[in-house]
């Protein structure tokens, strides 16, 4: 027997080690668990193991703890599964077990976290009438839904269902890689009655289409901010939406928003849907933005603009042959509310717009934000480039415009039809909306040619400053304007007040019904003569110029106005204001004056007649040497009459001035 002694030091040695040991077994965790679910074990409830695994989804989920994982083997699974925060539930093989039960939804995250449903077919065609397949409620954090193929019907728009996901309240998700299809409302919902609150979802690489109302239809609670991310520049990031809508025409689109605040649409291919492939209402867009996206033969816009939207739509998104527009501003059910607006500052940027059936860009309903549309390429459109049917202020720089053979590059006439469009679809036909007042532009630096003409502003107030317009078919800048008898019913004066440095070469070559070419470079037309005196009947988009002018004098300076079939520069108000403009080969004439100024005389000509006015000393009337006229380079060789003859001492036309074309 040990002495009390010797027991003392044993102890002073054992019970430091007893302590360690205390410590370290409390601090490892215990190990997370891979729990495994088969079917084909039923009716035996098994243990949970790889040889003998549990015959329901459910047991697994009740016994299984945060950490561990359930592996579901290949079957069809008639239960209804609730998540569990911390335990994702997982197909053990590349084919997906099938869940197909027949009451309520499929599968519900409530107020759960860190979980994960990855790899099922969800089989909602057989049940009686709900509300989604998956339902992701108020509080859930970290929840995602990935590789799964959730289905609502067997032919589109015929489920019972009404959504493929349902989200509702403050969640954080992520819906990634899944095939969501043939659903009554949406394929990704907030409906019947629900949003989202200062939600936080990312939706990407998912496959949607065959939904009654919309792809993705998503709304948020109003005074709240939500961040919703559709698409991404990671591989297979970006969703393909196509073909929903079909059961909705005021609604039908791929991805319908609502009061959501912080949104990214990047390298999506959106497709063939009822109304828009995108349609907005109250939403904003952040960084990335709307960018990446190819947008096409949706049934009347490829992005429809509504409401308090603040927006970035750029860069690079292809968007073409979409029934109307390519882009249009037109307020949802609201054309007809005074003073609504379809949209906050807007900035299209970067995009190519080509093929649609009426314009590339459509403001239809009035906005009070400005539209900036820069640098996009926007080309065969059927109408125009980019029209105006209501007030708004439009900032058009750096862009490239071309072959609009219907009505003009950038235009604010009327397409045949009365105002108000139907209030649920975005007109095929359209008239400018007089009540709102004129479109205010500032157009710079864009290069526009090939349409029937290059600008048609016949609603417009503004400036036009370094554009290069050449080769359009019946004039190059066409305007008009009314200072002393406003055009009913504007309620003040209107028009545009400043052309100056455009280069307007060789356009004009149409010749009318009546044999005549009246295709002027720069030519001022007075829309207040609403008949057309030849055929006494209503003008419209595409009748010559009348030029009963009664607007007050413009300043046209330091253009180069050249090769056009008729005048080079056509308006009645022949001031003081009209000068350093440089003329050559207008109407077929080399310097002849009448004809390069649509008859107003130049002061050196007094001596042989009265002059019309007698304040223009700098026009030039001379050849400008281009670099390449015939090869359509339109920079001035060194030498030319219009190097340093502008009036702030720089060159004459696009290239010159103190804002040149620089692309």
């Amino acid at each position: 027997m040990p002495s009390r002694k010797q027991f003392t030091h044993l102890s002073l040695f054992l019970f430091p080690l007893l302590i360690l040991s205390i410590i370290f077994c409390l601090s490892v965790p215990s190990m997370a668990a891979d729990i495994h679910v088969d079917d084909d074990t039923c009716p035996a409830e098994g243990s949970g193991t790889v040889a003998d695994p549990y015959c329901s989804i459910d047991t697994a989920i009740t016994v299984a703890a945060g950490g561990d994982r359930i592996l579901v083997h290949p079957g069809t699974y008639a239960e209804r599964i609730i998540m569990k925060s911390g335990v994702d539930v997982v197909a053990a093989e590349a084919e997906k077990p099938v869940i197909r039960p027949s009451i309520k939804t499929l599968v519900k995250f409530d107020n759960v976290g860190n979980c994960t449903l990855d790899g099922f077919m969800l089989d909602g065609s057989g049940s009686a009438i709900q509300v989604a397949v998956v339902f992701i409620k108020e509080g859930c954090t970290n929840v995602t839904v990935q590789n799964c193929e959730i289905k609502g019907a067997d032919y589109p728009a015929g489920s019972s269902f009404k959504g493929g996901i349902r989200f509702f309240g403050q969640v954080t998700a992520s819906i990634i890689n899944n095939t969501i299809y043939n659903f009554a409302n949406a394929g990704i919902t907030t409906k019947w009655g629900g949003t989202v609150s200062n939600a936080d979802i990312t939706i990407k690489g998912n496959t949607i289409y065959g939904c009654g109302n919309a792809g993705i239809y998503m709304a948020g609670a109003a005074g709240t901010s939500n961040r919703l991310v559709i698409g991404g520049n990671g591989i297979n990031e970006g969703n393909t939406i196509f073909n929903n809508g079909a059961g909705s025409d005021e609604k039908g689109a791929g991805i319908r928003l609502s009061n959501i605040d912080q949104v990214s649409m990047v390298n999506n291919t959106i497709q063939g849907n009822r109304r828009a492939g995108v349609l907005l209402i109250d939403t904003d867009s952040v960084s990335p933005h709307i960018s990446g996206n190819i947008i096409h033969d949706n049934g009347q816009a490829g992005i429809n603009i509504g409401g308090a939207s603040t927006l970035t739509i750029g860069v690079g998104n292809e968007i073409y042959s979409n029934g109307v527009a390519g882009i249009a501003f037109f307020v949802f059910r609201n054309s007809l509310i005074p003073g609504f607006a379809s949209s906050e500052p807007v900035i299209i940027t970067g995009n190519s717009i080509y093929g649609n059936a009426k314009a590339g860009i459509a403001v239809i309903d009035q906005a009070t934000g400005t539209i900036t549309i820069d640098g996009n390429e926007i080309y065969e459109n059927t109408r125009s480039g980019i029209a105006f049917f209501a007030n708004c202020n439009a900032i058009i720089t750096d862009n490239h415009i071309h072959t609009h053979s219907g009505a003009a590059g950038i235009f604010t006439g009327d397409w045949s039809g009365t105002y108000p469009p139907d209030p649920d679809n975005p007109p095929t036909t359209a008239q400018y909306f007089r009540a709102s007042g004129p479109v205010n532009l500032t157009i710079r630096r864009n290069i526009i040619h090939g349409n029937r003409s290059g600008m048609r502003l016949d609603h417009a107030s503004g400036v036009i400053t370094n554009n290069l317009v050449y080769g359009n078919s019946r004039s190059g800048i066409r305007y008009s304007g009314n200072s002393v008898d406003p055009y009913f019913p504007f309620s003040a004066p209107w028009g545009i007040t400043e052309i100056s440095n455009n280069t307007v070469v060789d356009n004009g070559s149409f010749v009318t019904e009546f044999g005549e070419n009246r295709g002027a470079g720069i030519v001022y037309d007075d829309i207040s003569v609403r008949v057309d005196p030849d055929t006494g009947l209503d003008r419209n988009f595409y009748d010559r110029p009348v030029w009963t002018d009664a607007q007050d004098p413009r300043v046209i300076k330091n253009n180069i106005a050249a090769w056009n079939m008729k005048a080079g520069i056509r308006d009645t108000v022949c001031s003081d204001l009209r000068d350093y403009n440089l003329y050559y080969s207008n109407n077929g004439k080399l310097t002849f004056v009448p004809a390069q100024t649509g008859g107003c005389a130049h002061r050196e000509e007094s001596q042989t007649g009265p002059p019309n006015f007698t304040g223009n000393p700098n026009e030039i009337f001379a050849d400008p040497l281009f670099v390449d006229h015939a090869g359509g380079n339109y920079h001035l060789q060194a030498g030319s009459p219009a190097s340093d003859a502008g009036d702030d001492g720089n060159d004459m036309g696009a290239y010159g001035g103190t804002d040149p074309i620089t692309w």
